[in-house]
């Protein structure tokens, strides 16, 4: 039977990411849900008649999903960088500039709801509906959960804890334990809006430092990279968490990194890899095709950043030479099988969805040489790592990540589909209007 609150919007196209049905010309809301798409005819039929039509000027694509976005630590560098009414070109740029500023380390609390309330607009103002935030803090892990209570919380946010391990107060990994074993809570506890994801642990280091851990030495001295967690404590944390309800996710840069991970996962965990989505997190440079196979088999999300790459790609060059040209081998890990999903490790790094499209598309690089273009992928699949792919991260493959009937109403409007639209003009879309369940979050303001 159709209701009569329903609303029927009727863009220029929808762009559902539904295999099933990737074109649409309508679809129909009800509360925060959606309840038909299709044809126009189909979709006014189950709404009913009765029901609101509101035509649109754009496309309509599902919600993004920025399946890494350290998002508090965002909003307080944007309390730092951006006045209030700031657009999100204007915040691209602060960012941008104030690359080597992690921001406060320990700000006041209040400062941690503003944070939030200055900086999901902004995203919002890309098409983004949902983030995971890859190193929660204890503090960090508070103030979402404030601002959950106090209706402040627009972004669906998964929170992976963190716990510094090597810390005074963290000093091993029997410490981790006693903290996770101590809250009474585990992957996959709370709902769309709030919910906890696996935990993060560092495999490895950065590439720019050398310190991500290789398979081949970086240069002749044998030098291989850091590992920041022995193979023992690694299996034996993997191993605990798969008994008490955790999933991991693991900062592996380089391929040996990413073996280790990946090995461990699957002789620690398998029985839990896919109900936990374990993760392996960046995975950009030198990961093997035998690793990348063992994560399909396993069903191991492949949970990339880009941006990492384009800022890394011209000091990589200078350390490994022709190595680095296939650094961020996405292509790869798309024919891998794996689940691949896209995040941007922001504010630190290129956040903006339309130009990390425009990066894997293309793998040009602005003032450097393009990346090997064996490793380019088409704008469908890189949409596909942000709204699918991002979905089974975020542990919403059921109610996100596509356009289709009983699915939650986040979408976002667009100039344009992307899919269509030369690959140069991706990066100058805009987004008009972003709704996550059924409420605009964000509306373009008319010049």
């Amino acid at each position: 039977m159709s209701d009569p609150r329903s609303t029927v919007y009727r863009p220029g196209g929808v762009v559902t990411m539904d295999p099933g049905r990737p074109h649409a010309e309508a679809f129909a809301v009800c509360g925060d849900r959606l309840t038909a798409v299709g044809t126009f005819e189909e979709v006014r039929e189950v709404a009913g008649l009765e029901a609101e039509v509101v035509e649109l000027d754009g496309v309509v694509l599902p919600g993004l999903i920025d399946a890494h976005m350290h998002m508090q630590r965002a909003g307080l560098k944007a309390l730092d960088y951006v006045d209030e009414g700031d657009d999100v070109e204007r915040y691209i740029d602060a960012m941008r500039d104030s690359f080597d500023d992690d921001g406060p380390e320990h700000p006041p609390f209040e400062d941690r709801i503003r944070a939030l309330v200055r900086v999901q607009p902004l995203l919002h103002s890309l098409g983004f509906t949902s983030i995971v935030d890859p190193a929660v803090s204890p503090d960090e892990f508070r103030g979402y959960q404030e601002s959950r209570r106090r209706g402040l919380l627009t972004m669906r946010t998964v929170m992976m804890p963190w716990h510094d391990l090597g810390s005074p107060e963290i000093p091993d990994v029997d410490a981790v334990i006693a903290r996770l074993d101590g809250i009474g809570l585990s992957t996959g506890f709370g709902d769309d809006l709030l919910r906890v994801g696996p935990i993060k642990v560092y495999a490895d280091g950065e590439a720019l430092k050398g310190q991500a851990l290789l398979e081949e030495p970086w240069d002749d001295s044998g030098y291989r990279g850091v590992q920041r967690i022995s193979d023992e404590d690694f299996a034996r944390l993997v191993r605990w968490c798969a008994e008490h309800g955790w999933g991991v996710g693991a900062h592996a840069v380089g391929g040996a990194a990413v073996s280790l991970v990946a090995r461990t996962y699957a002789a620690e965990a398998a029985g839990a890899i896919r109900d936990r989505r374990h993760q392996l997190i960046h995975a950009y440079l030198e990961p093997s095709a035998e690793t990348m196979a063992l994560a399909a088999r396993e069903g191991i999300i492949a949970s990339l950043q880009p941006g990492i790459a384009i800022w890394n790609a011209p000091g990589l060059r200078e350390k490994l030479g022709a190595r680095a040209e296939r650094i961020d081998p996405v292509r790869s890990w798309i024919d891998s099988g794996a689940p691949v999903a896209f995040g941007s490790d922001g504010p630190f790094f290129a956040f903006d969805p339309r130009h990390l499209i425009w990066h894997v598309v293309t793998r040009q690089i602005d003032g450097h040489p393009p990346l090997d273009s064996a490793e380019a992928i088409t704008v469908s699949q890189a949409l596909a790592a942000y709204t699918t792919g991002a979905a089974y991260a975020a542990m919403g493959e059921e109610s996100q990540g596509m356009l289709r009937a009983g699915r939650l109403a986040d979408w976002a409007l667009w100039s344009d589909d992307p899919t269509r639209v030369p690959i140069d003009d991706v990066r100058r879309l805009t987004v008009r209007r972003t709704v996550v369940g059924g409420r605009t979050v964000y509306r373009r303001a008319v010049r």
